[in-house]
């Protein structure tokens, strides 16, 4: 009786437990569905479903509900251009709102705008002659304006962007009908909107001859923009972000004098490596000692050792790429960066030693430092005396649900018919945002059946939710998908897309003997979120999908390697070829390792017999190590599927006679001791489309390379022994794009006529024996030749309609450049600083943009220079026979950069337009220049003002920094939109003009600002003491700034100062952070 009284009390808990579990399901089920049904049936935007409180520094985006929305004048442009430019987007699949289209009859259009303004990403705004004069339009524009989440591209039609700015022309004729008003608030933030629109670069149809080819143009920008894989994975991955930034800032924030660490820590695929980049990318900007992102220490201080790992820390911080000949103990680590303030983002330590080796200290950084380290183990940071600490939980039901629905519907809700199930599957993924964008991905576009299917898997498979989602996602992949994935996941992660696709295409052969394609399955595992693109259009993989991939290839053959698809390790490829034991086939198609840790490989002798399915062959060697420690006498020649071979630092003198190039795509022996590539017979090079020699010192003989007909890039950079190029070997590359030779000492020339159809980049600069400028393609587009002995820039060179960049600089024999130069209607980058024999400016065309002369004997500048209206880089220092710059200077709004150091004769300050306000470096140091002027570019009147010189001062981007200003200062200064000003106090009073707004700093209280009736007077730090001198110091070398291509690359000034992180206590250098809106 006893027993059965027990049975039935344990029927009825078991009973009890399951209903219990079935209502909580039940409960989780309906809140979700509610909070899911709230969303849809609002119809707001799906970063409402969030909901989070304002973020200290920057709130999620939303997902958008348009792609566009337009803003236009109907009487101005909607039959014309807005309608062709409406189907045009349209037609690329790109989802515009249009207001006289997509608003149903009877809504109230003023609200129904807003809406639809808040769900677009971008705002199209047609400023065209009368937009001004609608009301309507100047309130979306406000409200365009203030959305942080949209982002405005403005469309000068016929109109000019400086009327807009001072809402001058027809704009003045509109704004003083609207001054009439008696809402005088409302039309004054109608003028700050239109003021800060005409700040904004835009497109100006008076550049475009043909209104179809602006919007060509402007269409192909937004669809670059809206469907690359980076940008669209980007924003999905920000889901939440504002929550953790929350979290974040005040760690960050915290004592903001001393150096801190600051820990992220969660389990794997939980988004820490997410946070961390968008972390450093808000943050970074305010470290003027640098910054540096190192991705996935644990898997490279493995690989590569604590040394190199410096080595990349120093080069990112110092900005410099070759860092090898530094000492790269922690040492010399501590004091390069001991008094800098930097930023250090380590992501994925699962060791201490890793933080030992990298960071051991706060104490190895300067004063206000923030070194982040992410980690799955808390350990690690705890063993680490890590305090700051914040923890990242999975994401809410609402965003999880938001983030599986981009990837699994491209769109913030599920489809109707899949709500339950989306449910479901993301209630099985426990918000992990990598499980969720995986899964996801894979359900795409898949029928209800499948999904099905999957959610048993799910549900039925009992490892963990994240690692169950995975291996899901990887067994729906077809075959060929599979070995894609784990050949990027572990070859080519980090490569760029391209090469990989030329690698890889001739990896996979069909049952009919055809290569296959492999950009389609490339693009399915993008779409599925297994890889993914980066802005740099580089493949890459998560560190779980990377651990994965090596789980799967080990599976089944633990012990042993020589029958797995891959070897990676060390210590199984060492045993594969070491011990070649009996006479077992080797399986194995990859093999890649990095041996820049000093390990050693002795390859047994007929080892490769042995792989008659090796398709790719890699040895990495640092170059700072030297010789490679991989030894081999024989045995490339029984490799017949050979596709990629890298051996760096080889110690072969050439490969062997019968060294199987018929299916070799990429070759890459830099750093080698080869003299002659190959001997022999000629070699099959159909395939053949990378060839790498460079700084194969030893190299006296240029391969012949007449079957190489598909060669795309050809590297030959210092192989100092090389005389002569065949003609012979150049004559058939028809195919060629890259041809780099720099620093080939002894080379004397280029074969005559090089009529290469594809050629796009010449590298001759460091070939100092070239003394005849090199005749070739017309289809060049970047030709080097820095440090040649060249004396005189040919006639012919006009016949290079495409050339784009034309860099000469150190020809120290060069003579003046031919009046021809003009005709070159795509040149923007023209470097001849230090040729001392050019002695006239060059005449170059309208479209120039970056112009270096440093160091040349340059006397005058031609009156004519207003009319390279696109200049965006001057640099004439040195110029010491130059006197004074002409007042058409005034004319070159586009300036940012302009550099007069040291020209002595110099005395008359440039006259720099309005525009140029926003100058990002101004060097005048060591003229004889006693006022600076700025002035109305469109105004034949003189300079309003005359202040002080600035002997050399750089103003920095607009940044929200009010607060740290007197409080007067944030009053007094009406409508402004400053730029940030560094300044070192000694000495005398200076001034600064900004923006047509004179500030002065003044070391005495009270001083009377001069020169400007909105003028603000600022306070010494030093208590009042009369201390003060501007002296803003840049970062670069003092014969100015560098700039490698038509990109805002030139580094600002360095700055101690922001809206996070103040001066130390003991620098002099502060920030006076003159900011504002308007």
């Amino acid at each position: 009786m006893a027993l059965v009284v027990f049975f039935l009390a344990v029927f009825s808990f078991i009973v009890i437990y399951l209903r219990l579990r079935r209502l909580l399901h039940f409960h989780k089920r309906k809140e979700a569905t509610q909070l899911l049904h709230h969303a849809t049936s609002t119809d707001a935007s799906p970063a409402a479903v969030e909901a989070p409180p304002p973020s200290l520094i920057s709130s999620s985006p939303p997902l958008w509900k348009y792609d566009v929305f337009l803003s236009f004048r109907g009487t101005d442009v909607r039959k014309g251009f807005l309608s062709h430019l409406y189907k045009s987007l349209t037609d690329k699949g790109i989802h515009t709102f249009r207001d006289d289209t997509e608003l149903q009859r009877g809504n109230f259009i003023s609200s129904a705008l807003l809406e639809a303004i808040e769900q677009s990403r971008f705002a199209v705004v047609v400023l065209s002659e009368n937009y001004a004069t609608s009301r309507w339009c100047l309130q979306e524009l406000v409200h365009i304006t203030k959305n942080k989440h949209i982002e405005l591209i403005p469309v000068f039609y016929g109109v000019d962007p400086s009327h807009v700015k001072k809402q001058s022309g027809n704009f003045a004729k509109a704004f003083a009908e609207h001054d009439k008003r008696p809402d005088t608030d409302t039309v004054k933030t109608w003028r700050e909107a239109m003021a800060k629109v005409g700040l904004i670069s835009g497109w100006d149809s008076r550049n475009w001859n043909e209104e179809s080819k602006l919007i060509e143009d402007l269409v192909q920008d937004l669809s670059e923009r809206i469907f690359s894989p980076a940008s669209s994975s980007d924003t999905g991955e920000l889901i939440g972000m504002s929550t953790h930034l929350r979290s974040i800032y005040p760690l960050m924030r915290r004592d903001p004098h001393d150096s801190l660490m600051v820990g992220i820590w969660g389990m794997g695929g939980i988004g820490k490596t997410t946070i961390a980049k968008h972390v450093y990318k808000v943050f970074s900007r305010e470290f003027d000692g640098g910054a540096c992102l190192l991705g996935n220490v644990k898997r490279e201080f493995r690989r590569y050792g604590p040394s190199h790992l410096r080595e990349k820390i120093l080069s990112e911080i110092f900005r410099k790429k070759d860092m090898n000949t530094w000492n790269k103990d922690s040492d010399v680590m501590k004091q390069r960066l001991r008094g800098k303030k930097v930023l250090l983002v380590l992501d994925d330590v699962d060791d201490v030693q890793q933080l030992e080796e990298l960071a051991g200290s706060t104490q190895w950084f300067g004063p206000g430092s923030r070194i982040v380290v992410t980690t799955r183990d808390r350990r690690v940071l705890d063993q680490h005396d890590v305090e700051r600490v914040y923890e990242v939980k999975p994401l809410r039901t609402t965003q999880a649900l938001q983030l599986f629905s981009k990837h699994a519907f491209k769109k913030p809700r599920p489809c109707e018919e899949y709500r339950e199930i989306s449910i479901d599957v993301v209630e099985q993924l426990g918000g992990l945002p990598l499980a969720l964008q995986v899964v996801g991905g894979s359900l795409y576009r898949r029928e209800l059946e499948f999904w099905e299917d999957k959610l048993d898997l799910l549900r039925n498979n009992s490892d963990d939710a994240l690692l169950k989602a995975l291996r899901v996602s990887y067994e729906a992949l077809d075959e060929l998908e599979k070995k894609i994935f784990l050949y990027i996941a572990l070859c080519f992660n980090g490569v760029y897309m391209d090469r990989v696709k030329k690698v890889l295409d001739l990896f996979f052969v069909s049952s009919r003997r055809r290569t296959l394609p492999t950009r389609p399955s490339i693009v399915s595992l993008m779409e599925k979120c297994m890889i993914s693109l980066s802005n740099t259009k580089r493949l890459w993989v998560h560190d779980l999908l990377q651990d994965m991939a090596e789980d799967i290839v080990c599976e089944g053959n633990d012990e042993k390697p020589w029958k797995r698809l891959m070897l990676w390790d060390y210590e199984d490829i060492n045993h594969v070829f070491s011990t070649n034991e009996g006479d077992e086939a080797i399986e194995v198609e990859s093999i890649f390792v990095d041996m820049s840790n000093g390990n050693e490989l002795n390859i047994t002798p007929g080892i490769f017999e042995k792989m008659p399915n090796l398709k790719l062959l890699k040895f990495h060697t640092n170059s700072s190590v030297g010789e490679s420690r991989t030894r081999m006498s024989n045995g490339l020649d029984y490799l017949p599927k050979l596709r990629y071979l890298r051996w760096d630092a080889c110690n072969l003198r050439s490969l062997p006679s019968r060294f199987c190039t018929s299916f070799l795509v990429e070759l890459n022996l830099s750093h080698s001791s080869i003299e002659t590539v190959w001997n022999g017979t000629q070699q099959d090079l159909a395939n053949l489309r990378n060839l790498n020699l460079t700084s194969c010192k030893h190299l006296t003989k240029f391969p012949d390379l007449s079957k190489a007909t598909n060669l795309e890039t050809l590297k030959l950079s210092n192989c100092d022994n090389l005389v002569e190029i065949p003609d012979s070997s150049l004559r058939h590359l028809n195919k060629l794009v890259h041809l780099k030779l720099s620093n080939c000492k002894k080379l004397r020339s280029l074969p005559n006529n090089i009529n290469l159809k594809s050629l796009k980049c010449l590298h001759l600069d460091g070939c100092s024996s070239v003394e005849e400028f090199p005749l070739i393609s017309e289809t060049v587009e970047k030709l080097l030749l820095n440090e040649t002995s060249i004396q005189q820039v040919p006639q012919s060179i006009e016949r290079l309609s495409r050339l784009k960049e034309l860099r000469l600089s150190g020809c120290k024999k060069l003579m003046n450049l031919p009046d021809c130069i003009k005709n070159l209607k795509s040149l923007t980058d023209l470097g001849l600083a230090k040729c001392p024999n050019v002695t006239s400016f060059p005449e170059v065309g309208t479209k120039i943009r970056w112009l270096n002369l440093n160091g040349t004997s340059i006397e005058a500048v031609p009156s004519n220079v207003g009319e390279k209206t696109e200049l965006l880089y001057l640099n004439m220092s040195g110029c010491d026979k130059l006197v004074n710059l002409p007042g058409t200077m005034r004319k070159l709004e586009q300036l940012k950069y302009l550099y007069l150091r040291g020209c002595t004769n110099v005395t008359e300050s440039p006259e720099l337009a309005a525009g140029s306000s926003t100058m990002k470096a101004l060097d005048l140091h060591g003229t004889s220049i006693t006022t600076y002027h700025l002035v109305d570019s469109k105004s034949e009147e003189p300079p309003q003002c005359e202040v002080p010189v600035i002997r050399r001062f750089f103003m920095k981007k607009v940044r929200e920094h009010i607060k740290k200003q007197p409080p007067r200062a944030a009053s007094s200064w009406p409508g402004g939109r400053f730029q940030r000003v560094y300044k070192t106090w000694w000495g005398q009073k200076s001034k600064v003009l900004v923006q047509e707004k004179l500030v002065t700093m003044s070391g005495a209280q009270g001083a009377e600002p001069m020169g400007s009736k909105t003028a603000t007077t600022y306070e010494s730090v030093e208590g009042g003491q009369n201390k003060t001198k501007l002296d803003i110091r840049s970062k670069e070398d003092e014969g100015g700034i560098q700039v490698d291509k038509l990109q805002d690359k030139v580094t600002d000034a360095a700055g101690l100062g922001g809206p996070v992180f103040g001066a130390g206590k003991d620098d002099k250098k502060q920030d006076l952070g003159v900011t504002g809106t308007g």
